[in-house]
């Protein structure tokens, strides 16, 4: 036994009411820190899978998150071999996140209670999620902590940028005007910061890159704005004849622009009320037909009759079944259940959906992983995705007993092109409130 997998032993002993969490908080805290954790793919997802043999009242003070499933269901769930397995239980182990409570016999067994379902811990041997219960907290500050230092980079990475873009139009502007100032040694100090900010560095580092960019900055604005008033002088002091010269052919610039007799009036094309017309017909004409490309597909003439798009298809090309989809934001807004397990930094995107589905949804529904595949297959990662989140919806109602089963029947209706998968989204909840007065 290591030390990690020994402290890690220890720590599971102080699971109790004061550090009992839910384990909707669990599992967001798990996915949020993975990634601070050094975690590697594999280990991230058997965390998950793990998470979803467990219930919400595994997660209770009186009770304990166990999970007793064996290796060979381990290995056909996440498609690894024996040897792995085993590394990414003691990977999971020595990071403080799982314990091992070893029965006799060394299988892991469960019995839970028929009438609340809670787990008989006495009678429980198998995988030890507690630690991971108890170290939410601690998760949940390295993710808030890790967000802000994020925030604080951008933003100095945003004022870099903008500092470098303004000095640079200082330095080429004096240069091709051949202003007098130290333009030379603004610009070597300045291919010598963006140098290093193209490097790894840290937030204390880009900070001290930024400042030395303000610094020159001020110095080469100061510089050019000494040289724009030494040129104002200078042309205020010019040879007088010069501005005469110059009033004089402002002044017959003037009298060209404002006709006013018959030597210069201002030359006006002929041209008739008819032509105008005509013109403004043509190019009508024109934009219409470039228009009539893009909405000839399914566009109805006035007769009634529909034309139809031609479609050049090679027979070569493998047949997949098109469905219409919708934006993230969307989805989210019309699964709220599914919403709360994507683990996004800004704007939803369809990775994060993807993601959400097969790090903790999918498993959490225990969906075969043949099933997933076939879906991403048939209708694409992103329609397979917002399947899943739909499902997940139906079930968290008490709608849908068997997740991979109902899956396996859109895949059916998908190949008969009878999935309208947007319609269903926006409209499952009409049929429950029917259903239920029923």
């Amino acid at each position: 036994m290591s030390p990690g997998i020994y402290q890690v032993q220890a720590l599971a002993e102080q699971w109790g009411p004061n550090t009992a969490v839910e384990k909707k908080r669990a599992v967001l805290a798990f996915n949020k820190a993975a990634s601070l954790l050094g975690l590697h793919a594999q280990a991230i997802q058997l965390m998950n899978c793990l998470l979803s043999f467990t219930r919400e009242c595994d997660w209770e003070a009186d009770s304990r998150p166990l999970a007793w499933p064996d290796n060979q269901r381990l290995m056909f769930e996440q498609n690894i071999s024996l040897a792995t397995l085993k590394r990414a239980l003691r990977r999971l182990a020595e990071t403080g996140l799982i314990a091992f409570k070893d029965s006799p016999s060394g299988r892991r067994v469960g019995r839970r209670n028929p009438h609340t379902g809670k787990i008989s811990t006495e009678r429980t041997y198998g995988i030890d999620l507690s630690p991971l219960g108890i170290r939410v907290f601690e998760l949940e500050e390295k993710v808030e902590t890790q967000e802000r230092l994020q925030a604080q980079t951008r933003a100095l990475a945003q004022q870099f940028t903008r500092d470098r873009k303004m000095l640079a139009s200082y330095i080429e502007s004096a240069l091709s005007n051949h202003i007098e100032g130290p333009w030379k040694e603004c610009e070597a100090e300045l291919d010598g910061l963006i140098l290093a900010r193209r490097s790894l560095c840290t937030t204390e580092i880009l900070d001290d890159l930024c400042k030395r960019l303000r610094d020159l900055l001020e110095r080469a604005r100061t510089a050019y704005a000494a040289a724009a008033d030494k040129f104002e002088a200078g042309a205020a002091g010019s040879n007088p004849s010069a501005q005469a010269k110059e009033a004089a052919h402002t002044s017959q610039k003037n009298t060209k622009m404002s006709p006013s007799g018959l030597t210069n009036e201002l030359s006006i094309q002929d041209t008739s009320q008819k032509n105008i017309r005509r013109l403004y017909e043509e190019e009508r004409s024109s934009a219409d037909a470039e228009q009539l490309d893009l909405l000839c597909a399914g566009h109805t003439g006035e007769k009634g009759s529909g034309n139809e798009p031609e479609r050049d298809v090679s027979v070569e090309q493998i047949k997949k079944i098109q469905a219409v989809q919708i934006d993230p934001t969307t989805l989210l807004a019309l699964c709220p259940e599914f919403a709360q397990w994507l683990v996004s930094r800004g704007r939803p995107t369809w990775n994060d959906v993807v993601r959400a589905v097969e790090t903790v949804v999918k498993p959490s529904l225990q969906i075969p992983p043949s099933t997933w595949a076939a879906a991403c297959r048939l209708l694409g990662r992103e329609t397979a995705a917002t399947a899943v989140a739909l499902i997940y919806e139906k079930h968290a109602t008490g709608l849908i007993d068997s997740p991979g089963a109902y899956l396996n029947g859109m895949l059916s209706k998908a190949e008969n092109g009878q999935l309208r998968l947007p319609s269903s989204l926006f409209h499952w909840r009409k049929p429950r409130k029917e259903a239920s007065i029923a």
